[in-house]
């Protein structure tokens, strides 16, 4: 199937909510993020959890955000540029590979008693790294194994799996803290490298990039930023997302409500780390049942703002089923404005381009997450936990009233997203 055309060999439009898993090559993929993602989150919380056990500080957990950023701001257009130049399947292994060796050290540093905070930091920047590359790559190849009447499902299906895997991971992670030491759950998390690795092996299609390839230079680096300021309707909604969710980041402070605010365990911690992918679940099941959603801008806007109050209640909340309920709620606001923004550049951007455009869009996506963790963590080594949320809900609430408000073209942004830069012949049907 991988060698003809795929718009050929489909109707014109995905015939149910899991049409893309029809194609053997995207299933592959499916089970490739899935299990990836997965392990990134299911790390990530034991990364947190050590570090707070180790320093019991929040100012060093917001420095995990800042090694996690650093990478992500001084590689990821050289990544987005190695993505479109070099066979992407290579690189998915390449990166898969270097996850698990480094989930192997930590874990001998735990278990040999010679761990310490710099250790982590230090094992962060790296997996940052690597996910720079293997992320972009990932998404990059969804549009080569589904034809283009696919693609919102086939992107809907990717948001669901992710959050599946941030609803599991760090579930999976609560309970390795509960049930075993962390060295050895730091062993657990490399063991879910090994199905991702198989599954890129076993996938047919090519992963050299389609179409004639730029000469590799500085300005072909930039491509991806080119990409991002020649779409304003795109720029808009990811600046929005970059801000909004970067001063609201919970994340990073979970340890912080679990431990001293809300008085729960290891367990509680993984539910509270878990519940955010469950409303996150939620949202993209919606999206696959409804098939598409006419205002685009709309739904994005409601969702930032939805975002910013739910961080606000939360900062505020000592119940831990009314926390973990707004994180599902945030959880939800977050999941509807991602698949609007990844619908978008898959449908505008042409394959030779498409790693370094994802790439920009992972460096706004993740930035988020990075700078947010750091800036929350300094926030609340100054204002408390609870201050450092309220503060980021009343900044986010603002933007996003500021927008509705002066963006008149992004309340009405729609339907009419590929007419911006496909030819006629390819818009979608």
């Amino acid at each position: 199937m991988a060698d003809e055309p795929l718009d050929s060999l489909d109707p014109p439009r995905a015939r149910s909510p899991w049409a893309s898993l029809e194609y053997r090559d995207y299933r592959l993929l499916f089970f490739v993020a899935l299990f990836a993602t997965t392990a990134q989150q299911m790390r990530q919380v034991q990364n947190l959890y050590q570090v707070y056990e180790l320093s019991g500080s929040a100012f060093q957990l917001g420095l995990t955000g800042l090694a996690q950023g650093i990478p992500l701001f001084a590689l990821g257009l050289f990544s987005g540029t190695l993505v479109d130049f070099v066979d992407r399947k290579k690189l998915l292994l390449v990166t898969a590979s270097g996850n698990l060796v480094i989930a192997v050290a930590l874990a001998i540093l735990t278990l040999t008693g010679a761990i310490r905070v710099w250790h982590i930091l230090v094992a962060t920047a790296l997996t940052s790294a690597l996910n720079i590359v293997l992320n972009p790559t990932r998404m990059a190849l969804i549009s080569k194994l589904v034809p283009r009447s696919h693609l919102t499902n086939a992107v809907s299906l990717n948001s669901s799996v992710s959050q599946a895997a941030h609803f599991i991971g760090p579930m999976i992670a609560g309970f390795t803290l509960e049930w075993m030491a962390i060295g050895n759950a730091y062993l657990f998390n490399a063991l879910f490298y090994l199905p991702a690795a198989i599954s890129i092996v076993l996938i047919h299609t090519a992963g050299a990039p389609d179409g004639k390839r730029e000469t590799f230079s500085f300005v072909s680096i930039l491509g991806g930023l080119r990409f991002l300021f020649s779409e304003p309707i795109v720029l808009a909604m990811v600046i929005l997302d970059f801000i909004i969710v970067g001063v609201g980041y919970y994340r990073t402070l979970l340890p912080v409500f679990a431990k001293d605010i809300l008085s729960v365990g290891p367990a509680g911690f993984g539910i509270l780390s878990s519940a955010p992918a469950v409303g996150g679940v939620i949202g993209t099941v919606l999206l696959l049942v409804v098939r598409d959603i006419e205002r685009k801008g709309l739904l994005a806007l409601w969702s930032f703002l939805v975002y910013a109050l739910g961080v606000g209640v939360f900062a505020l909340s000592t119940s831990f089923w009314l926390s973990v309920s707004l994180l599902g709620l945030l959880g939800l606001a977050n999941s509807l404005q991602a698949v609007m923004r990844q619908t978008t550049f898959h449908l505008l951007t042409p394959d030779p381009l498409r790693g370094r455009a994802f790439a920009v869009f992972n460096m706004f996506s993740q930035g988020a997450n990075s700078i947010g963790a750091a800036q929350v963590g300094f926030m609340a080594a100054l204002l408390g936990a609870p201050g450092s949320l309220l503060f980021g809900s009343v900044v986010g609430g603002l933007l996003t009233l500021s927008c509705w408000i002066m963006m008149p073209g992004l309340r009405k942004f729609g339907t009419d997203i590929v007419s911006f830069s496909a030819p006629d012949s390819e818009k979608q049907p």
